[in-house]
């Protein structure tokens, strides 16, 4: 039996006791007791790295990988806190893991992650993660494989393939995700994204799902969010951005009472590629989109539903999923 590992980022804390949800929504930005402190710019606190500090947490499984990036594989629940002065939103975080490299130099799309979570069980709070390699390849933000996986008022910047949520059951409660290409993509997963701010900083797609059978149940539903230009774009994005792309013929994305701005083109969707359009079995589909983005004609492979029944967090995450979503984010 493994306790549940808290951290707080700025103050990296190691605490076996869970915090009430009211510490989670108020100021976070001096460390508990007990805390494991990663050094602050003033240069207090005992290790210089955050990798470093979770290194130095208690673990008894022989299977740890680590890398130049944060990479946490222990058992047990582990929640990690960043330092910010407003709980609720992504808006106030003060601490950011930031790297840059491209899954070309790195092997594969997993181990560019500047954030890598092999895990069950984990919970990230008020955390800015940043891949800075930019266009020419992949280059993860977050690589998360788990289920019970929990990311909250985050913000995650990349600018192709920055999300990687790939398996397991995933919830996504008011974060921040930013980038160009196929910027929320995995093939695995049942995904439910709560209130987040979902941003493009140039033309191309948001989502690319890739189940690999039509028996995958592999599922993105994006519910009240809002679907807009990031403030580092460069030049008008209108009509330049589309809701996703079918990285398999199964893909499955669906859009719940989300505000689309006019970045969204009329069409909506688009093939992965003329040669391979990848449209044959999809599920692309939006309820009570509103925005500009709102209209057009959509893509044929695509459709509007009249309810979101089926589409709901229960029916993503599952029966239970109050039991691990913290429902301060939802």
């Amino acid at each position: 039996m493994f306790g549940p590992i808290f951290l707080l980022l700025g103050f990296l804390t190691a605490l076996l006791a869970s915090a009430s949800p009211l510490e989670k929504r108020a100021s976070r930005t001096t460390p508990p007791a007990g805390a494991v402190q990663v050094k602050n710019p003033a240069g207090s606190g005992q290790f210089s790295t955050v990798q470093a500090a979770i290194n130095s947490l208690p673990n008894d499984s022989s299977a740890r990988t680590y890398s130049e990036q944060v990479s946490i594989t222990r058992p047990g629940m582990t929640t990690i806190w960043g330092s910010t002065t407003d709980t609720t939103s992504y808006t106030s975080n003060s601490v950011t893991i930031t790297h840059s490299l491209s899954a070309a130099a790195a092997g594969s799309d997993d181990l560019s992650g500047t954030f890598r979570v092999h895990k069950d069980n984990f919970a990230l709070y008020n955390v800015n993660i940043r891949n800075t390699f930019g266009q020419g390849s992949q280059a993860l933000a977050l690589s998360s494989y788990g289920t019970n996986v929990g990311y909250y008022g985050c913000a995650f910047f990349g600018f192709q393939d920055t999300v990687l949520a790939n398996q397991g059951n995933q919830y996504f409660g008011v974060d921040y995700i930013e980038g160009a290409v196929d910027f929320i993509f995995g093939q695995h997963a049942r995904v439910f994204f709560q209130r987040n701010v979902i941003a493009s900083v140039a033309a191309g797609t948001i989502t690319a799902d890739g189940p690999t059978s039509a028996t995958d149940e592999s599922l993105f539903v994006i519910n009240h969010s809002t679907i807009q230009a990031s403030t580092s774009a460069s030049g008008s994005l209108v009509g330049q951005v589309f809701l996703g792309r079918p990285w398999t013929q199964w893909a499955r994305v669906v859009y719940t009472s989300c505000t689309l701005s006019n970045i969204i083109n009329g069409a909506g969707w688009e093939i992965w590629s003329t040669a391979t359009p990848n449209t044959a079995d999809v599920t692309f589909a939006e309820f009570a989109s509103t925005g500009a983005g709102a209209a057009g004609t959509r893509a044929s492979f695509s459709e509007k539903l009249s309810s979101n029944t089926g589409f709901m967090a229960a029916d993503v995450l599952g029966s239970n999923w109050t039991s691990w979503v913290d429902q301060a984010y939802v």
